[in-house]
């Protein structure tokens, strides 16, 4: 064998080398991280903060493993991006993405954001509840890109749809068992892989409880059932489209069995965003593929009727109508609280309620305590002492508001808790005049945060009105870099008593907005939310382009239009839901995936084109691209030389 093909063998056996492993890695990032289940204990470190529970030791089992072994992929996957890097033609071709420039721009500006955050020890390690730090982020702009890179033809395609599968199949079995009420992480077999030996005194004493009204929720293993809303939203499409993109019947059997048990899965988490981002998929999915399900009528009409008859018998059992259930959450309501602010000062505690002023202050000795009210003009109030030893105002302006005193400690004998909506509000008296305690039994300062937009909403979208109203405030600080990554539980104005009262969050941890924008814009800056939105519309600008007239006649069609509506399904659900780590790295690997889909299928569109034409005119064409490789590759030499 002479040396040039020894050398040729050489270089093609490693480039398969290497391209299986890169599949490798691209196929754990795709089945094994969202199904890492593994108990983590830590120090969140948030003890400092006077919102937060002064607890030194917590618990994580859904997240943490997940983000760091996504880590460690997404290094792996850099090193394998730098080595072809190194190829010259490669890195001419990269130019022709336009997508690749905003996606670039994200992760810079999200890396920056993180460097001179305030709070840049949270950004590069993670944050209680939410463990997705600035290395996360990075690894979903890697996942994306690597998906591009190295799905380049059916084979590649093949192999990722049987890793989605195996991953929706495995998540099937663990939905049915949480529906059941036989949680599989609740199982003896469940607890022993989910925590290590070390921790075994801790196996029987993690619950999981995520029941409605005795009905169980499906939260899969993402630890929280909205995010299987989310999941369900970017992964349904897709799961439904690879029935037409597969072949043999046995194989559509499966993938229909796959997706009527998400569907019901999903159902049985109680996701209202899912139901609003399947209708709109559905909708867009007629717009899109109308020539082909009138030629698959047959198949398409039982599998609806199916469909409808799995939800309605699942909705009847549960005792809801799901019409009503998406409508009570999304319809706008006006707050219909009386109180409006709650002020703590050296002098009193005023209390802002029925638009009025309430005065509020007592007296106090080893022996007892007496409340002193009065209103704005100085008229003291008169009040009852009830049965359950609460002081209620004879006013019937102050109806709802009822005062106790409580036994306190060496420091402040005396508490008085103020009962409204159904919260007890605790202040005392010390030597810098009455001092708010809040729910975390720490003194803080109550405020009142500016809030915009859905201020007078705060139960719209199940209480989302209000995190919403005080969150887009928080847009003025992230105009050029954000706050840094993961640090919004540090930003947010937790001390804002009144409106948490009054919006059902008083006892609430409040670690994201519940909004995917807002939690990009506030965390790594609008400019970076911009970049991240202009990739998303290259990407759906693209699609549309290319399958809007597609007779969809082939398996990559199909896959390509699946992609897209589930890559719309996921950021509709992005209005109402966060980015996760259970759930994103599949968003942003099918979203690669889906860039590569439409680049093989326009590759194909072209070859089908050329070689629809007579003879004569396929052969100037073939000639004229050949023309101008050999002009390009001479502009190259030019440019060595």
């Amino acid at each position: 064998m002479s040396q040039y093909k020894k050398k040729k063998q050489n270089t093609e056996n490693y480039e398969l080398l290497h391209g299986n492993y890169a599949l490798i890695l691209l196929l754990s990032a795709t089945f094994l991280v969202p199904l890492i289940v593994r108990l983590y204990r830590y120090d969140p470190n948030l003890s400092q903060f006077n919102w937060f529970m002064q607890s030194n030791d917590e618990i994580d089992v859904f997240l943490y493993w997940k983000s760091r072994i996504l880590t460690i992929l997404g290094a792996l996957m850099g090193v394998v991006l730098i080595f072809k890097f190194k190829d010259r033609k490669f890195r001419q071709a990269q130019k022709k993405n336009i997508w690749l420039y905003p996606l670039a721009a994200y992760a810079i500006l999200t890396l920056l954001s993180t460097i001179f955050s305030k709070y840049r020890a949270f950004g590069f390690s993670g944050i209680h509840e939410q463990f997705e730090s600035v290395w996360v982020i990075l690894t979903y702009c890697v996942l994306t890109f690597f998906a591009y890179i190295f799905v380049q033809d059916a084979k590649d395609v093949t192999s990722l749809r049987r890793t989605f599968f195996a991953l929706f199949a495995v998540l099937c079995a663990l939905g049915i068992s949480q529906l059941k009420g036989r949680d599989f992480w609740e199982s003896e077999f469940g607890r022993q892989l989910m925590v290590p030996e070390k921790y075994a005194d801790l196996r029987d004493t993690l619950k999981f409880n995520f029941s409605r009204s005795g009905i169980h929720q499906v939260y899969l293993s993402f630890y929280n059932p909205n995010y299987v809303g989310m999941f369900a939203s970017l992964v349904l499409p897709f799961s439904v489209f690879c029935i037409f993109s597969v072949r043999k019947w046995w194989q559509k059997i499966l993938w229909t069995a796959v997706s009527v048990i998400l569907l019901v899965c999903t159902f049985g988490s109680g996701s209202k965003t899912f139901m609003i981002s399947i209708a709109v998929g559905m909708v867009l999915a007629l717009f899109f593929c109308h020539r082909a399900i009138w030629r698959r009528i047959l198949f398409f009409i039982p599998m609806c009727v199916a469909l409808f008859f799995a939800g309605k018998a699942y909705f009847k059992q549960i005792n809801l109508d799901p019409v009503q259930y998406v409508k009570k959450s999304m319809t706008l309501r006006e707050n219909n609280s009386l109180l409006e602010d709650i002020r703590f000062t050296g002098d009193d505690v005023t209390i802002e309620y029925n638009n009025t002023e309430l005065h509020v202050m007592y007296a106090a000795n080893e022996l007892g305590a007496v409340l002193i009210c009065h209103d704005k003009d100085g008229t003291m109030l008169e009040y009852k002492v009830r049965d359950d030893q609460y002081i209620e105002l004879t006013d019937p302006t102050y109806s709802g508001l009822l005062f106790r005193f409580e036994q306190g400690n060496t420091y402040y004998p005396w508490l008085v808790s103020i009962r409204v909506r159904g919260c007890s509000v605790y202040f005392t008296q010390t030597g810098d005049g009455y001092q708010y305690i809040n729910n975390v039994g720490k003194f803080a300062d109550a405020v009142k945060a500016p809030a915009a937009v859905f201020e007078n909403y705060n139960s719209f979208a199940s209480g989302r009105g209000y995190l919403w109203s005080r969150s887009i405030p928080l847009l003025r600080r992230s105009l050029i870099l954000g706050t840094g990554a993961d640090t919004f539980s540090l930003v947010f104005p937790h001390n804002d008593l009144a409106g948490r009262i009054n919006s059902g969050y008083y006892n609430s941890y409040i670690s994201k907005p519940h909004n995917m924008y807002l939690q990009i814009g506030i965390q790594h800056g609008v400019p970076a939310l911009l970049c991240l939105l202009a990739v998303c519309a290259i990407y759906l600008i693209q699609s549309v382009i290319l399958y809007w007239r597609s007779k969809l006649t082939d398996e990559h069609s199909w896959l390509g239009v699946g992609i897209m509506l589930g890559i719309i399904g996921y950021l509709i659900a992005g209005l109402s839901n966060d980015s996760c780590v259970a759930v994103a790295p599949l968003f942003w690997i099918l979203l690669g995936m889906g860039f590569a889909v439409n680049r093989i299928n326009r590759e194909r569109a072209k070859a089908e084109k050329i070689a629809a034409l007579p003879a004569k005119e396929s052969t100037q064409a073939e000639n004229a691209v050949s023309a101008q490789n050999a002009t390009s590759k001479g502009k190259q030499k030019r440019r060595k030389k």
